[in-house]
């Protein structure tokens, strides 16, 4: 999060930059100090209030070479995205969270809280909010629109036609809740296609050419976001079969629902693991695995090594 902070104030807002340069590779790191992120923001919203906390987000546009918002962006609806923020906070043990209330099908109500009762702080309300408008309108929410409370009960429209605006007194704002509505939503997720070469399965011999096909169709459906937490019905719909169908052609082909899932979680954790940069906690969560413990135990499984062991060999190669 703090390579995105860092990156968009640069584009935007060069003099608010700390003198350091932000000099810490926030996203990429295991653990990032709290205190570092807290005193850029703080920084920022002495020197200018409000809305260029609100603007950070923005750059998530730009930041597609990371894992997490790329990952973030290729959500096929407003609740697989919710799920995934719920995820990656569990993921990484964040101690600020965003309770997410999706009340309607276009209306989603958000409330920030710590994990041990308190409320976290303004700027970084603000970054949060902003971060959730511009993941929602990247992944194709229209005319959207963010309220926020203000001291006096009232509701102040933060976004709006594709703008932010704030009250004449930003202190009057009641960061910690916000409600969000899209009048639409169109999902591109259909139109993207993965990077990555998909895996190769061992499929039996008696697997003909028409079943072998379906299998990488089905592969390919789960490649275009395998950091969602996938359902076979899910699956079976994309894929244009009941649920019943894709159960029989997995079992032709000696496969689980399941298991290939986790086929495919392993390949897309490899092709990360060869990025030395990218945080063992950031590839577990991209790859679609529920927490650490499951990756690590998932891997080791399939692998006979450590998410770790796995790398060292690799780049030692």
């Amino acid at each position: 999060m703090v390579n995105l902070i860092v990156h968009q104030l640069k584009q935007t807002n060069p003099e608010l930059m700390p003198t350091d340069g932000g000099a810490v590779d926030a996203i990429r790191q295991a653990r990032v100090p709290a205190a570092h992120k807290r005193d850029i923001l703080d920084l920022v919203w002495r020197e200018a209030g409000p809305e260029p906390l609100l603007l950070i987000g923005q750059g998530i546009r730009s930041a597609r070479y990371d894992p997490i918002w790329h990952v973030a962006v290729r959500s096929a609806s407003p609740a697989l995205l919710f799920d995934k923020w719920r995820r990656f906070e569990l993921f990484a043990h964040s101690r600020n969270r965003l309770g997410i209330d999706q009340t309607h099908e276009n209306r989603a109500s958000f409330q920030r809280h710590t994990v041990d009762g308190g409320t976290p702080t303004t700027p970084e309300n603000l970054l949060i909010c902003g971060m959730i408008i511009a993941l929602l309108e990247e992944i194709g929410c229209l005319g959207l629109r963010c309220e926020m409370p203000l001291a006096d009960g009232t509701a102040f429209p933060i976004r709006e036609d594709g703008d932010f605006s704030v009250p004449d007194d930003p202190n009057t704002l009641m960061t910690a809740a916000w409600t969000i509505e899209w009048q639409a939503f169109s999902s591109h997720v259909e139109n993207l296609t993965s990077e990555a070469e998909p895996p190769e399965l061992p499929l039996p011999r008696s697997c003909n050419s028409t079943l072998r096909a379906l299998i990488e169709t089905v592969v390919r459906i789960l490649m275009r976001d395998i950091a969602r937490q996938w359902k076979i019905s899910e699956l079976a719909r994309e894929a244009g079969l009941s649920r019943r169908s894709l159960q029989r052609r997995l079992g032709d082909a000696e496969l689980s629902f399941s298991r290939l899932v986790r086929l495919v979680r392993i390949h897309e954790a490899c092709r990360l693991l060869k990025d030395g940069d990218t945080s063992i906690t950031t590839i577990g969560f991209c790859a679609g695995f529920s927490d650490s413990a499951h990756f690590s135990r998932d891997f080791r499984a399939s692998m006979g090594m450590s998410p770790s062991e796995y790398r060292t060999a690799i780049l030692s190669d």
